[in-house]
């Protein structure tokens, strides 16, 4: 036999007979890995005309219809049985049919529901077929795996008019077995061996996938699906037409619900975005009125004042106390004030914005009492300093002290304040109750802060910005020397300070607070009040004072005009005749007191207070006026002051009223270096109430804070901060600035060899 081959992409066509007028050809054709079989005739072969094909579902030779309707293959469909038979006989003798008995194993499906047509109107037709070669070899045939499936399941026909079964596919899992698995190739299969060199296996009709492929796991897997078998589709009520639930006879409760909601849900909006704004809006009217009226608020609403910044005057006071006028004929200001209207108030360290307690012992003054910060609160209108006779600290008593130091401060003006004092009556003696004020470069009570520049207020460059106020040699003057206005305890000493720390004789570069070295700094002291025991009768007396260094010899101010020191109010004032001692000098005046300001004998309040002005300028021109009882007292001008020349005199120069920026202090302490102690004349707990504190200055020349531009004190204190927080400290701890006028003798000795050399 021979054979010709032709070859191309799309498929394979073999000659299978070379009979003139049997000649047949087998064509097989790949699409996408799967072939198609076909028997073609070639027309006119011996004259070279091009073959053309015949289809497969043709048969135009009758010997050809004869043999392809002969060669029917067996109706067997499942994996153990192929769809050809395999023995010996059906090899040779390719005589049975090809088709399948149409009615014992066509199973329609959607794509083809119709009964197969009846075998009486075509015997013997089967709409796919393919004839083999006389001369072919024949081979068992592999049934496609649709056929296996649907032999797999046993399925039979249905009847007439239903829906059959069909093929889907799925993709295969590692778990699969059973009928769903694709099957293995066959090692025995049909097929029809050609000469054709494209082509050396075919497989049968009924096949879909080629030779050897096999459909690995992930591949898709074929099963039978029968839609009869599955539960029809539910319909939700609405769309139910058998439903009667929403008949529209029956009371629509659900559109009413539904209405009902989406008319709530607008009324919500409608009062979130128009009513409640509205009902807000004239609600808080008379609020924001009032903040718009308020002129420590801005025209955003943002108040200027922050926490921890409250108003320096306090709106509880009374208008009538926002102006005054001055002792010196001047209108004055309120520039500051504390009414104390609020209660409960604390002072402990950061809990209020002016004011902080201290928690120490007073020991410059050898006091008995330990100042405790819970000593100290507001009540009924009122500052309440109490003292318990109750230990703490090693200290027989407990009380309080309050300061304004480095918090608020003013510089020059007027500050008064309102007192009840503490005791059972006029007699009583023992308390050391004190209003007063200092410069901020010492803060009262913590010994190394007042080295050196308490009660100092000197701006001159001579010997009294030496310790103890004499030459480096020791030499003089007279005055400083011995002083018989002096005590023993200090052997007669005029001075034990240990010189000005900060005087206008600092060297350049020297430490110094400014605003230049040349500038003489210090903290000096002005009382609005010490109260005692009348120590020339009964009763009462408060000390109003202000103490300065250096000294003058024997501690004398000058008092011979009334510009220098006068009394207003002979009749209940005098001169103190303390004047001072190796540490202060002091200027002061004794005012007798009313019987009821005491805590049990009517605890009526009285204003005490004191008005100064200096002019760093003209020192010489300045003073200070107490008053008591709305009344002045005394005063004292700055020529009392003046300047004590040699050689009768210490050689001082002018002292300052002071222009330093002071704070305040307010305290109720026992000392018996203030007085003697009588217990008996005494009552625990003590109380002193103060009812405000205010502070007026010049209109127009307002000055307060505790660091101004002509007075710096913020950045030395900030450079010295722990010798200003440890009240342990007893002396200055750096060291101190040098003086320009002293001079070492190793220098001057140097100097004096070298000339000589000259």
């Amino acid at each position: 036999m021979s054979a010709t081959r032709a070859s191309s992409s799309s498929g394979e066509k073999e000659h299978l007979d070379n009979s003139a007028n049997n000649s047949v050809w087998h064509e097989t054709t790949l699409y996408d890995s799967q072939r198609e079989d076909r028997m073609v005739s070639p027309r006119d072969t011996d004259n070279g005309r091009t073959l053309q094909y015949v289809d497969r579902d043709e048969a135009p030779h009758p010997e050809v219809t004869q043999y392809m309707l002969s060669s029917r293959t067996p109706s067997t469909s499942n994996f153990e049985t192929p769809l050809l038979p395999d023995s010996p006989q059906s090899r040779h003798t390719p005589t049975h049919s090809l088709s399948h008995t149409p009615n014992q194993n066509y199973i329609s499906s959607p794509l083809n529901p119709k009964s197969p047509i009846s075998s009486l109107a075509f015997p013997q037709t089967n709409p796919r077929y393919r004839s083999q070669s006389r001369q072919s070899m024949q081979f068992n045939r592999v049934a496609s795996e649709d056929s296996q499936v649907l032999a797999a399941s046993n399925i039979t026909s249905p009847p007439s008019g239903q829906r059959g079964s069909m093929i889907l596919y799925r993709l295969a899992a590692e778990g699969d077995h059973g009928p769903l698995v694709p099957p293995r190739p066959l090692p025995n299969r049909d097929s029809v061996f050609t000469t054709s060199g494209d082509s050396v296996f075919s497989l049968s009709y009924d096949s879909k996938y080629p030779s050897g492929a096999l459909n690995t796991r992930g591949a898709l897997v074929p099963y039978v699906y029968d839609p009869s078998l599955d539960e029809p589709d539910e319909d939700d009520p609405l769309n139910d037409p058998n439903d009667d639930a929403f008949n529209s006879s029956v009371f629509p409760l659900r559109g009413i619900i539904n209405v009902s909601v989406l008319f709530l849900l607008i009324m919500a909006l409608l009062c979130l975005f128009i009513i409640y704004p509205v009902v807000s809006f004239y609600h808080d009217l008379a609020e924001k009125d009032a903040v718009i009226n308020n002129e420590f608020v801005n025209g955003t609403g943002q108040v200027t004042f922050l926490f921890q910044m409250a108003q320096l005057i306090d709106p509880d006071t009374p208008s009538s106390a926002a102006t005054r006028t001055g002792f010196d004929g001047l209108p004055y200001e309120l520039v500051f004030s504390d009414e104390f209207n609020t209660p409960n108030r604390t002072f402990w360290p950061g809990d209020d914005p002016f004011w902080e307690a201290a928690d120490t012992w007073y020991w410059t003054t050898e006091d008995q009492e330990w100042y405790d910060p819970g000593q100290i609160t507001t009540r009924d209108g009122y500052l309440s300093i109490v003292m318990d006779q109750i230990p703490e600290n090693d200290l027989p008593y407990r009380s309080g002290m309050l300061q304004s130091w480095n918090k608020f401060c003013f510089t020059g003006g007027y500050i008064e304040v309102s007192i009840s004092l503490p005791g059972p009556n006029q007699e009583t003696q023992g308390y050391w109750p004190g209003a007063w004020t200092m410069g901020n470069l010492a803060r009262p009570g913590y010994g190394a802060t007042t080295d050196g520049v308490w009660p100092y207020s000197y701006d001159s460059c001579d010997v009294g910005t030496f310790p103890n106020q004499t030459e480096p040699d020791g030499s003089g003057p007279a005055a400083a020397l011995h002083s018989n206005a002096s005590a023993a305890k200090y052997n007669y000493d005029l001075s034990w300070l240990s010189g000005q720390r900060l005087s206008s004789c600092t060297c350049p570069g020297e430490d110094h607070p400014g605003p230049s070295v040349n500038v003489g700094r210090g903290a000096p002291e002005i009382d609005i009040l010490e109260v005692e025991h009348n120590k020339l009768g009964s009763g009462q007396v408060v000390s109003q004072s202000a103490q300065f260094a250096p000294f003058s010899h024997d501690y004398i101010y000058l008092n011979d005009t009334q510009d220098e020191w006068s009394i207003n109010t002979p009749d209940i004032t005098h001169a103190n005749s303390y004047l001072g001692s190796a540490v202060q000098q002091a200027v002061s005046a004794l005012t007798v007191l009313p019987d009821d300001i005491f805590q049990e004998s009517g605890a009526q309040f009285t204003t005490f207070g004191f008005e100064y002005w200096s002019d760093p300028s003209d020192p010489s021109d300045g003073y200070i006026a107490w008053q008591t009882a709305g009344v002045q007292s005394a005063r004292v001008g700055a020529a009392a002051l003046g300047p004590d020349p040699l050689p009768g005199g210490t050689g001082v120069s002018q002292r300052l009223i002071s222009v330093e920026p002071m704070s305040i202090i307010l305290n109720l302490g026992i000392s018996p270096n203030w007085q003697t102690i009588d217990l008996s004349t005494m009552i625990f707990p003590a109380e002193m109430l103060i009812d405000y504190v205010r502070v007026y200055q010049r209109k127009g020349q307002t000055n307060v804070g505790c660091s101004p531009t002509d007075y710096p004190t913020e950045d030395y204190i900030n450079r010295h901060m722990d010798s200003y927080m440890n009240p342990n400290l007893t002396s200055w701890n750096y060291p101190k600035p040098k003086n320009s006028l002293v001079r070492r003798p190793r220098v001057l000795i140097d100097v004096t060899i070298h000339i000589s050399d000259l």
